[in-house]
């Protein structure tokens, strides 16, 4: 069987190797019809591109990697959403891979992607991740942005949102209902993003001269199932509570499902307003009061930032905020 080369492509469609390499990257200026030509000979003749080789030879590619720590959860699939429209837009493809908070797992995927010589990562890493795994993706020296989760380490892009200021605003929309007697629902126990939210849910209770209530901040698992099981034993021990702040909107949507089960209806009888503002939250009834963050513009600016690296931007590393805004909907009621 013959093997069909470039330079076999090239004479078959009557023109030189650059110009079919330039037709198969999509790079140069070359007339309509010469592309169409070269397009023509490459089906005929069955030619497939090797992109491995490529990158061997260029010794990058146009791939880059993004991890995250739960696919399952639906604020992550917009965000996603919103990268790869973004990596699409500069020709890029976009592999996804899912840690489920394995250090490990984590590491595995990093070092596929450098075998590959992928150019760039998006990175929500895994909960507990050692400074080591930080270190040695810049002794790596590949372009890395860090997403939602914030670090310490200031020597990488970040692309999040504030949720001090988000929670903040959902405690002051509680308490101007007139609630008093709030719960704070969600979230694990050693996230340092659930301590920026429950920060900004007490620093508003306290200005108000509420007390905070510690047995009424609980922690529960990022799925709806857990955070019926985790209110349905809150609001049984507490019935006195009125309202909840919600870690995730999918939390929030299990704490409906345990108000139901208790004879309580969202809305009229408890105030509960969710964060993330995922497609759902607006198709429930009563639709879910929520924090939204922007999920898929999170996606969007942190592949327009990894871009910018890519392409030698060497300012010093940025950390982008997105504010948060208070969409009101009818799972507080409208008192």
């Amino acid at each position: 069987m013959t093997t069909i080369t470039l330079a076999l492509v090239a004479e078959r469609a009557g023109v030189s190797t650059a110009t079919v390499s330039m037709v198969l990257r999509n790079r140069g200026r070359i007339s309509q019809a010469t592309r169409e030509r070269v397009l023509k000979a490459l089906d005929e003749s069955g030619y497939v591109y090797n992109q491995t080789a490529a990158n061997l030879r260029n010794r990058s590619s146009n791939q880059v990697g993004l991890l995250l720590h739960d696919i399952t959860n639906p604020f992550y699939g917009e965000m996603t959403a919103g990268l790869s429209h973004e990596m699409e837009r500069h020709e890029m493809l976009l592999f996804l891979a899912n840690s489920e908070e394995s250090e490990e797992r984590q590491q595995k995927f990093v070092d596929s992607l450098m075998r590959n010589s992928a150019c760039g990562m998006v990175l929500c890493a895994a909960r507990g991740t050692p400074q080591a795994f930080f270190d040695g993706l810049k002794r790596r020296n590949i372009p890395a942005i860090m997403v939602v989760r914030p670090l310490d380490d200031p020597d990488f892009d970040f692309v999040g949102t504030d949720n001090f200021l988000g929670t903040q605003m959902a405690t002051t929309h509680l308490l101007k209902l007139g609630h008093k007697n709030i719960a704070f629902i969600g979230g694990s126990q050693n996230s340092g993003t659930r301590s920026q939210r429950i920060g900004g849910f007490t620093s508003k209770l306290l200005e108000s001269g509420v007390s905070p209530r510690p047995e009424w901040i609980v922690t529960s698992q990022a799925s709806q199932s857990d955070g019926a099981r985790v209110a349905e034993a809150l609001l049984s021990h507490y019935p006195e509570i009125t309202a909840a702040v919600c870690y995730q909107d999918i939390v929030a949507l299990g704490v409906m499902q345990a108000l139901r089960k208790s004879g309580r209806e969202p809305g009229r009888d408890f105030a509960l307003v969710g964060f993330d503002d995922i497609t759902e939250a607006a198709l429930v009834q009563p639709a879910l009061t929520t924090v939204s963050v922007a999920a898929k513009e999170i996606g969007r600016k942190a592949g327009e930032l990894l871009f910018s690296r890519i392409q030698g931007n060497d300012e010093p590393p940025k950390r982008v905020i997105l504010p948060p805004t208070l969409v009101v909907r009818g799972s507080c009621g409208f008192r």
